[in-house]
């Protein structure tokens, strides 16, 4: 990821204390100074991008994003946290691609393919919708489990390959454990910024 320079590494835990006690505006107010350094401006500009999504300025985050990407096109948190911004800004379309370049490189992410399966459904494209949720569930079992209550499958519901899948879920009696790694209205954070995402997308 997008590592903090030793000298900046004081105020970037005081930035992400305060976004952990959900005072964005504070964090905002920090930054200056690693935005202004070319060494740690990059792991300001993801620690202004969760500042910006906790604030519900999903738009203004994605210059951020947009910058993360030319230094390092690989890193699927930028995928991620793009289509996830996108996603509240009503743009499907864009969100849509954002996961389909990060499968282009890594097809065996299952948050890629559960966040485009939800994507996908709520842009009204059932059966591509159905493919990559069924392609999330086959990497990680406890998609299923998650695909019971997201609201953004919803209009899958009544599809016999999506019923499928659920009974599946119930079948198998699995939990699944610790955060689930995949799309919520409900939480204004991004991914985390690492590679290993286990939070919802």
């Amino acid at each position: 990821m997008f590592s903090v320079p030793a000298h900046h590494q004081r105020l970037a835990d005081q930035v992400d204390g305060w976004l952990d006690l959900r005072v964005p505006e504070r964090a905002l107010s920090l930054l200056e100074p690693m935005l202004a350094d070319p060494a740690g401006r990059p792991a300001a500009l993801v620690l202004r991008v969760r500042a910006l999504a906790r604030l519900g300025q999903f738009a203004d985050a994605l210059p951020d994003l947009a910058e993360l990407r030319q230094r390092d096109p690989l890193e699927s948190w930028v995928d991620l946290t793009e289509a996830w911004c996108r996603k509240r800004t009503q743009d499907l379309p864009g969100a849509i691609a954002c996961l389909e370049r990060l499968l282009a490189r890594d097809h065996k992410s299952d948050i890629a393919w559960f966040n485009l399966g939800c994507y996908l459904a709520l842009a009204g494209q059932g059966e591509r919708a159905i493919d990559a949720i069924t392609m999330a569930c086959g990497l990680a079992d406890a998609c299923r489990d998650y695909a019971r209550d997201d609201p953004d499958l919803d209009s899958l519901r009544n599809d016999p390959r999506f019923r499928q899948l659920l009974r599946a879920a119930a079948a198998s009696g699995d939990e699944p454990g610790g955060d689930d790694p995949l799309d919520d209205d409900e939480d204004d954070d991004p991914p985390p910024a690492r590679r290993d995402h286990h939070r919802r997308n």
